[in-house]
């Protein structure tokens, strides 16, 4: 996740959504207009505000006056405008600051995250959401006691009513959006299907069982209510503990709409529902951070592994470059006293020449040799400034006749004017000659009509040059897309995986980065940047 998706996990709201934040707030609000305290029409149930904290909290204060908005739409439509319309726009204002400055302190000081991703978050929210509640419902009942509407005898009666409707809704509707909307939605496997069916069937029996036998009437059987939720909570974690909340306060208020509760059952039965939604989502909560835990150990314990087998890989690789510089040495003195043999004893031009490649490719595989035995024993290397068409071009000559026996094309476009970059030569063309390798061999084994590779650079970002090796080949595939640079990560038979994996770190070492396009269909494309020098010099050591 990008930084600016960790400030914006929701994105940066659109009409549409908000309009469907108004029709669902409206919508909302008329279903639990139930046991409504007049002059105020007062609810013990008001999930409409939990809908509007999850919106405030994932899209932050901008979206202030449209919760408020949405308070007054609420009013004049489903209340029936109780008082006048000032007096309504002002309380209605009043709460959705203090529900927009709430939520802005838990995401800018405490650093909520909005997708409820650890513990603390949760425990923040619930919490912090209690106390606003309770501030908010002091400051709106007061507020219309000084206007007459309520005895101010009444004020820790009315208020505490309304508290219980304000925080019982928040703390199941709030936590259900943000889980389920926020990018971690719950998504059970198929062979959890028939559990979760027995866990929704499990709710509506224990609800039966609550309102259906004598002892549940006064609440003594509402116990009951836990096993399905601690169910939910324990297999499937905080996504779902939400579920399980909402689903029970749902079936909940049906009963009690149904079985025609006074409103002090309904508040005692509310403030039992409040019990239970913040131990099952703190439960749920605890299950998610403890498994996302047990994945980053995991992880770490595969990169800790990873890391020991390229610790053997690199000693596997130093022994063998040192057992191969003597004979390599060797052959090509050989190599050398061979053509001064042949030049003496008048051999043709085209041995001399033949003689004259084998001494060349017999150095540099000497050169990659001791610049590997470099940087396997202390990680730096002999950097001159180059071009990168020499580079490119060099690296090209080396695997043209490979290509041509796989009839596979290659194509540099490296404008001249470009700047030189400071690089080790012999690395930078080593990574160059693994991305084009592993291009002709995916088109190889596609065994397409378009068959091509094509390495282009261009100037980049200030200061840097950016190298492309594009093929025609059948692309990256999906299941590789995601470990790509990862070490031992490969699709070739015989291949070691390691060949992107110490490109990446050879590119990095030189100050830049190497990537795949991760958009590309059709063939694969990678890119890698070098940063460029101001002014030329040769052969000069990187310090």
């Amino acid at each position: 996740m990008t930084e600016e998706q960790q400030k914006e996990p929701f994105g940066r709201g659109h009409p549409a959504i908000y309009g469907l934040y108004l029709a669902t707030y409206l919508a909302l609000d008329w279903v639990s207009y139930i046991h409504e305290l007049p002059p105020l029409n007062i609810t013990p149930w008001n999930p409409a505000s939990g809908l509007s904290v999850a919106m405030l909290l994932a899209f932050g204060p901008r979206t202030i006056p449209l919760a408020a908005l949405a308070l007054m739409a609420a009013d004049a439509l489903v209340r029936g405008q109780p008082v006048a319309f000032w007096a309504t726009a002002l309380s209605d204002l009043g709460i959705a600051l203090g529900y927009g400055f709430a939520t802005h302190f838990l995401r800018t000081r405490l650093g909520v995250e909005t997708r409820l991703r650890r513990l603390r978050d949760v425990a923040w929210l619930l919490g912090g959401m209690a106390v606003t509640a309770s501030m908010v419902a002091v400051g709106y009942v007061a507020f219309f006691m000084t206007l007459g509407l309520f005895p101010w005898a009444d004020l820790t009666r009315i208020a505490f009513r309304y508290w219980v409707g304000e925080v019982i809704g928040i703390s199941v509707v709030a936590p259900l959006l943000l889980v389920h909307l926020g990018g971690v939605a719950w998504r059970p496997i198929p062979r959890l299907v028939a559990e979760t069916l027995l866990q929704g069937m499990g709710i509506v029996v224990t609800l039966f069982l609550v309102f259906g036998l004598p002892a549940g009437a006064e609440g003594r059987l509402f116990y009951l209510l836990f096993l399905p939720a601690i169910w939910m909570a324990v297999r499937h974690g905080l996504e779902g503990a939400t579920l399980a909340v909402a689903a029970t306060q749902a079936g909940l208020i049906v009963g009690l709409v149904i079985e025609k509760f006074t409103i002090s059952e309904v508040i005692s039965f509310q403030l039992l529902m409040l019990a239970l939604t913040v131990t099952i989502l703190f439960l749920g909560a605890v299950v998610s951070e403890r498994r996302r835990m047990e994945v980053r150990l995991h992880e770490q314990q595969s990169a800790i592994a990873h890391a020991a087998r390229l610790t053997e890989a690199g000693e596997m690789a130093s022994g063998l470059a040192h057992e191969l510089n003597q004979p390599l040495t060797a052959a090509i003195s050989y190599a050398r006293a061979g053509r001064k043999l042949a030049v003496t004893e008048g051999a043709s031009e085209a041995l001399v020449g033949l003689l004259d490649k084998t001494v060349g490719q017999a150095e540099r595989a000497d050169r990659v040799i001791r610049g590997l035995r470099g940087f396997l024993r202390k990680g730096d290397s002999r950097r001159i400034s180059a071009t990168v068409g020499d580079l490119a071009g060099e690296a090209l000559a080396l695997v043209a006749a490979e290509a041509g026996q796989k009839g596979v094309v290659l194509k540099a476009v490296t404008p001249s004017d470009l700047p030189k970059v400071r690089v080790d030569q012999v690395q930078v063309q080593q990574v160059l000659l693994n991305l084009v390798r592993n291009a002709i061999q995916a088109i190889a084994d596609a065994g397409g009509r378009r068959r091509e590779v094509i390495v282009t650079a261009r100037a980049a970002s200030p200061g840097f040059i950016e190298v492309s090796v594009e093929d025609s080949g059948p692309g990256i595939p999906e299941d590789m897309r995601q470990r790509l640079f990862q070490p031992f990560a490969t699709t070739k038979p015989d291949g070691m995986g390691l060949g992107l994996s110490i490109g990446r770190s050879i590119v990095e070492a030189h100050g830049g980065r190497l990537w795949a396009d991760p958009e590309r269909t059709g063939g694969a494309v990678f890119h890698f940047t070098l940063p460029t020098i101001l002014e030329v010099d040769d052969d000069v050591e990187a310090l």
